[in-house]
């Protein structure tokens, strides 16, 4: 590959970034496009921002940091992803008012422009102002929900009785109605939780939006906050924890709700009891998914945040099947060469969360899963051999409809997504191949 003439003209689009000890994350809002660079790249990075050429940001670089850089690989990676443009020297530079160096973030989750183009990206709900966002998430509204949480967790310690099991899902009266009531307390849950995440996100000045997706098969709501990653860590730690800290706040209303009802002192009848239990079992579940540290989840990235680390889930995989290899003396191993002493000890670490997480999984899966599902089905086989059943043809269709939405929905979703995936990842490569070709031509010959 020819290199780039020392004195050509770097043009920096517009970006953000955040610094950290040793290296810096740099994004574009518009296009969701973020990266992990060294500190070292940064610096050359806002040396071209403020008009240097390859050679001169070259000289500051060997001055800094005592070594030569490599500026041109450096300079193919940020041509690919977008973050800058290379010509020959013949055309005007952006102005500097146009390509900020220090790429502030746009206040108030506001988006920037990317070269002249339309925006790509659109973020949901951005009538809430930042200011808004702030006052929701405030140390007084945070304190309130911690006393709630504390309130919920203390009466269930001293009641444990009040708790009820899985199986109350498995309603002795009205099923179907109980049922959809309780999934419509769910939706209505699932949002509430996503719109947390949001809203923490737009208090910390970046975008986000809310859709549908899958972990492995099952249908999950997410939320897409790509860019909180531009944030500072007490940022990023509220909008990872926003979501379980409202499914904290109701599933305390909800064992505090039940206390008062065993005591009397709240007098409902006994289907309003049994859906304030199922409705504490969707929040308790909520949580619980956020525990199978193997996957991607709220606790997961809380995690990451406190140890610094970008690819802890795959770092680890990686690891834990090298000591496969190595017990069965395989000759095969991942490379682990790229991770720093710190983040080895991080992965040493996380395995042992890791297996836990697994281990939260299959408990889960036994104390829960298996349970209500052994119950709906036992059911449902009483009903269709005509025996003596809770359930009627409707409590059974409604059984069918659940399970076919739920299991049916995430094996479609997981299916379109892993081709509009593939789809997407082809397109991305063909932009970046060209996007280095057009900077290679137009420093060809000079």
């Amino acid at each position: 590959m020819p290199g780039y003439p020392p004195d050509s003209v770097i043009t920096v689009l517009p970006y953000s970034h955040r610094r950290e000890a040793d290296s810096a994350v740099i994004g574009d809002l518009d296009r969701q496009v973020f990266l992990s660079i060294p500190i070292e790249a940064l610096d050359v990075l806002e040396w071209f921002a403020q008009g240097c050429t390859p050679a001169e940001a070259g000289l500051r670089y060997e001055a800094k940091h005592g070594e030569t850089a490599d500026l041109d690989d450096f300079i193919d990676v940020m041509v690919a992803e977008g973050f800058i443009t290379v010509n020959d020297g013949t055309a005007e530079p952006v102005p500097a008012a146009d390509t900020p160096a220090h790429g502030s973030a746009p206040p108030d989750g506001g988006t920037q422009r990317d070269n002249g183009s339309k925006l790509r990206w659109k973020s949901h709900m951005e009538w809430i102002s930042r200011r808004t966002a702030q006052r929701i998430f405030s140390a007084a509204v945070l304190v309130a929900c911690g006393l709630v949480i504390a309130a919920g967790l203390l009466t269930a310690v001293l009641n444990p009785g009040i708790i009820p099991g899985a199986t109350i899902l498995l309603f002795p009266e009205h099923f179907a109605l109980l049922t959809w009531s309780t999934m419509a307390i769910m939706i209505v849950g699932i949002y509430l939780h996503e719109v947390a995440h949001l809203v923490a996100a737009r208090a910390a000045g970046i975008p986000a939006r809310i859709g549908i997706g899958t972990r492995l098969y099952i249908l999950v709501a997410e939320t897409d906050m790509s860019g909180i990653w531009l944030a500072s860590k007490r940022q990023r730690y509220l909008a990872f924890l926003a979501g379980p800290i409202v499914d904290g706040v109701f599933g305390s209303f909800a064992i505090i709700l039940l206390k008062l009802m065993e005591t009397g002192t709240l007098s409902v009848p006994q289907e309003i009891q049994w859906l304030t239990a199922a409705a504490l079992w969707t929040y308790f579940g909520r949580l619980l998914w956020q525990c199978f540290f193997f996957m991607h989840t709220d606790f997961y990235y809380v995690i990451t945040t406190a140890l610094g680390t970008r690819n802890l889930i795959k770092d680890t995989e990686k690891w834990m099947g090298n000591l496969v290899r190595r017990l069965f003396r395989s000759p095969r191993r991942a490379d682990l060469s790229d991770l720093s002493p710190r983040e080895l000890t991080s992965v040493r670490w996380y395995s042992a969360v890791y297996l836990l997480g697994r281990g939260v999984t299959l408990a889960s899966l036994f104390a829960i899963t298996l349970p209500v599902l052994i119950g709906y089905l036992s059911q449902a086989f009483l009903f269709l051999t005509g025996q003596d059943s809770r359930i009627n043809s409707f409590d059974f269709a409604t059984i069918v409809l659940v399970a076919v939405m739920l299991d049916g929905g995430g094996l479609y979703l997981s299916i379109r997504n892993l081709f509009r995936r593939r789809r997407a990842r082809r397109t991305e490569l063909a932009l970046r191949d060209d996007r280095l070709a057009t900077a290679r031509a137009s420093t060809a010959g000079s």
